[in-house]
């Protein structure tokens, strides 16, 4: 049923309309009939539900409707305003007292809301209704005592079964009580019929007197509880209203179902009646709703422990086992009849001692809860670890009657926990501690030495010529000797010292306790004795020599971060010699990178005379095949130093400050590029730039980048810088700050060689990042190496969960292609599909139909 205000009418005027109606219409019966008082004041009903369905925004249309009721009812109008303010008053504070105590909706549903309804009804609202008419009474004159008190009487009656009846209607009808109505509609017809006949009953319009004397007060009662019992608020609310109907039809009529001496007296007793009639209804209803409700929280509550995934089970005080969810049997592998009814004590292990369990049993007791992680068996007798939480449920003694567990299997998580461990301290290809894991041992081993007095040397080693084996052979051939080359290492140390990987061709290795026994001489002879025997991979005889320097504490330095950096500077000491090798840091040495003038010099006049140059290594969309980027890799040619790798001189421009200049000019050649590309029609081509730490360090770094995107014209949403996920490691902090700064400014940041830093998953979700970039060293030996694939397979799975772009370097053949392709790879870059080709190589590619562009 639509009320008005549901077809665009306001809640306002429908309630007034309504109060005008019934106040008018009771009051014009009561003078047809020639009655003090009609039986039912509906008025009072009517409002008071408006004000706790809709608020007290109903109160003008409210009282402009009563007053006006009262006004055209031949009242004088300080007369009408008087009796149209207390009535309104009456409800204005029982709705107020009701919504103190909860939210309308409950006061058909719960018992004591519903007991404060019936307090409203006869004691709050009355009240105000028979002062209304007292005052219009003592308007007219002061009448007898008597009369007074009988007016007075059958007006707060008349009120009282007014609130009674059409409240609960109201709520019934237009509010949201949270319960439905079920359909049964043979027993709804069945008591629809009872209901016109209990009500021809009632209204005692040609009744069989016998019926009417025997029944008539009685048989109204047991139709109320059917309906309450088995239909609820709406349909009993109908029942109600029509044998209230009746039974005031039959005594307007003459038919009074209480026919006393005194007709005062019998109109008083017919409104009892109607009072209790209603009261019985209200409070019938709300016992049967709450009870009702609580059944269905409790079957609830069962389908909620039938399916949770989580292992459930109820015992006794004595550990005797109760009841299961079906999550507990299919984790443990029991059958119901195998230990229900048996003791708890089935499930553990010995991997627990008997205090364990006793401390578990003292925590209960003692805060009646208890959780962590405990191992059980299961029926096969594995034992697996668990997460159990355990409650004590108490009695009205508040005495343990029943304790509840809820298991949750943690061996997949367990599994996950050591995986991410190994992947975040562990180097993948060689199981040795990567970078992060060995600056924890050497800090350790430091600390060590420094409380026992003792020395430490750290061995810094490099593979000589290692590159080649990869450029020649391939880079599964080039992991192969790398493998080979950590188990050689790892059987010249003792178990207590530290072998690391710190990355290509990089090992450490942590000396502790050195003595006249074991010195750190005698361990790099025995290292490099360990590459005289070739290394055979796939049928080549390989020969590696290491370089290694060594650097000492405390002698050398004291701390971790000065004696890895002395250790580096032997280990370029023992190549410049020639290598095959080793070398102890001397405070006469250098870095021969930082000290070779020659090339610095060389490189500051390439940066200042346009001696740097650019190429770019196309990427391309895996779904379309059209090209979509390219990433911009710097060159540099120099007659006395012929081609210089771009390893080489980045990291001499990073050593000695020209990386701020040199990063600055291949950014601007870049971005004039872009603009080049967008005017030939180009106009969905990005290019990505590599950044240095160093610049991000710079304090006008991002200023500067904006500087040289509004000089050169480039697109900005077609620039994307590329940082390494080893530098995001370096300081977590600074570059959270940073990356999500450039992204504010409307940069497109990619994290490159991703997959060798594992440490940065744990906060990569709180980077404004645009996509990751999957180190080449995981797809070279893809899709054969089973560990690359799986990795491949959860970043990229990862980083579209994280809504990333993913791209793979580095791809070399059809078949990684493929692999990748059905991995949903986004992007990819490689000579599969080209090397690094000039700008004008790119144009011409594209101009002439060989690659298509997506704009």
């Amino acid at each position: 049923m639509k009320p008005p205000w549901s077809l665009g009418i306001p809640a306002w005027l429908s309630y007034g309309a309504l109060s005008f109606l019934s106040t008018y219409g009771a009051l014009w019966a009561a003078l047809a009939l020639g009655v003090a008082h009609p039986p039912i004041w509906i008025a009072t009903g009517l409002t008071l539900a408006g004000l706790l369905l809709h608020g007290n925004l109903l109160l003008p249309g409210i009282y402009i409707g009563s007053f006006a009721a009262w006004y055209l009812n031949g009242h004088a109008p300080l007369a009408g305003g008087i009796a149209a303010l207390l009535s309104t008053a009456g409800v204005v504070v029982a709705s107020y007292l009701l919504k103190l105590s909860g939210p309308y909706h409950d006061i058909l549903l719960a018992g004591k809301r519903a007991v404060l309804l019936l307090l409203a009804a006869i004691l709050v609202t009355p009240l105000f209704t028979t002062l209304s008419w007292l005052a219009l009474d003592l308007v007219k004159g002061i009448p007898a005592v008597e009369s007074l008190f009988d007016r007075a009487t059958g007006w707060w009656l008349s009120d009282t079964v007014g609130v009674l009846v059409v409240t609960p209607l109201m709520l019934a009808w237009f509010g949201h009580t949270g319960t439905r109505e079920q359909a049964r509609w043979f027993e709804g017809l069945c008591l629809a019929v009872t209901t016109l006949a209990v009500g021809y009953v009632l209204l005692g319009v040609g009744a069989p007197i016998l019926v009417k004397d025997a029944f008539g007060h009685y048989v109204a009662f047991p139709v109320i509880v059917w309906a309450a019992l088995r239909f609820q608020g709406r349909a009993l609310s109908l029942v109600l209203l029509t044998l209230v109907t009746c039974v005031t039809l039959g005594d307007l009529l003459g038919y009074s179902p209480f026919p006393l001496a005194s007709s005062q007296h019998s109109e008083t007793a017919v409104q009892l009646y109607l009072a209790v009639l209603a009261a019985t209804a209200l409070m019938v209803n709300a016992l049967v709703s709450e009870k009702r409700l609580e059944l269905e929280k409790l079957a609830l509550a069962n389908k909620i422990i039938a399916h949770s995934p989580e292992g459930i089970i109820i015992t006794d005080p004595g550990g005797i086992i109760l009841s299961a969810n079906p999550a507990f049997f299919e984790s443990t592998g029991f059958h119901p009849n195998e230990i229900t009814g048996g003791s708890i004590r089935r499930l553990t292990s010995v991997h627990h001692s008997n205090d364990f369990f006793t401390s578990i049993w003292r925590q209960l007791r003692l805060n009646g809860h208890w959780e962590g992680e405990i191992w059980n068996r299961n029926r096969d007798g594995e034992i697996l670890p668990q997460w159990l939480s355990l409650t004590a449920i108490s009695d009205r003694d508040q005495q343990p009657s029943h304790y509840l567990g809820i298991y949750s299997n943690v061996s997949r998580h367990k599994q996950v926990q050591e995986r991410m461990r190994r992947l975040a301290y562990y180097d993948v290809l060689t199981n040795l501690p990567n970078r992060q894991l060995f600056s924890d041992r050497l800090n350790q081993a430091l600390k060590y030495a420094r409380r026992n007095s003792s020395r430490l040397a750290l061995f810094f080693i490099d593979l000589d010529r290692f590159k080649n084996i990869n450029d020649t052979l391939g880079h599964s051939v080039g992991d192969k000797v790398l493998q080979l080359t950590a188990e050689r290492l790892s059987r010249c140390i003792r178990q207590t010292d530290t072998l690391a990987r710190l990355g290509g061709d990089e090992f450490t290795i942590i000396i502790q306790d050195l003595n006249e026994d074991y010195n750190s001489i005698l361990v790099a002879e025995k290292t490099v004795r360990a590459f005289q025997s070739p290394i055979l991979v796939e049928d080549h005889e390989l020969f590696l020599t290491p370089s290694i320097g060594v650097a000492l504490f405390p002698d050398d330095a004291n701390s971790a971060e000065e004696l890895l950096k002395f250790a580096d500077t032997a280990m370029y000491r023992a190549k410049e010699l020639g290598g095959n090798g080793f070398q102890f840091f001397a405070s006469d040495m250098s870095d021969p990178i930082r000290w070779n003038l020659t090339m610095e010099n060389a490189l500051r006049r390439a940066i200042e005379q346009d001696g740097i140059s650019l190429v770019y290594q196309p990427q391309f969309d895996l779904r379309t095949g059209n090209i979509v980027g390219l990433e911009a890799l710097a060159r540099w040619h120099h007659k006395g130093l012929e081609e210089t790798p771009p390893e080489v001189f980045i990291k001499v421009a990073e050593e000695t400050g020209l990386i701020h200049r040199l990063g600055e000019r291949i950014m601007r050649l870049a971005c004039l590029q872009a603009a080049h590309w967008q005017q030939e029609g180009f106009k969905q081509l990005k290019v990505s730039v590599n950044i240095s730490l160093l610049q991000l360090k710079q304090g006008d770094f991002a200023q500067r980048l904006q500087e040289i995107i509004t000089e050169t014209g480039a697109p900005l949403e077609l620039i994307e810088l590329e940082i390494t996920e080893s530098t995001l490691m370096e300081n977590a902090g600074f570059m959270e700050n940073i990356i999500n700064m450039l992204s504010v400014q409307g940069f497109n940041i990619s994290i490159d060689d991703f997959g060798t830093g594992y440490s940065s998953l744990s906060y990569l979700k709180r980077l404004s990042i645009n996509r990751i970039k999957i180190d080449g060293s995981f797809i070279n030996d893809l899709p054969n190496d089973p560990n690359d694939a799986a990795i491949c397979s959860a970043i990229i799975s990862m980083a579209h969960n994280l809504e990333l772009n993913v791209i793979a370097e580095g791809v070399e053949t059809d078949e990684q292609m493929e692999f990748l392709r059905k991995e949903h790879c986004d992007e990819i870059q490689g000579y599969v599909y080209s090397r690094p080709i000039s700008p004008q190589e790119v144009s011409e590619m594209i101009h002439q139909g060989y690659w298509h562009t997506d704009g």
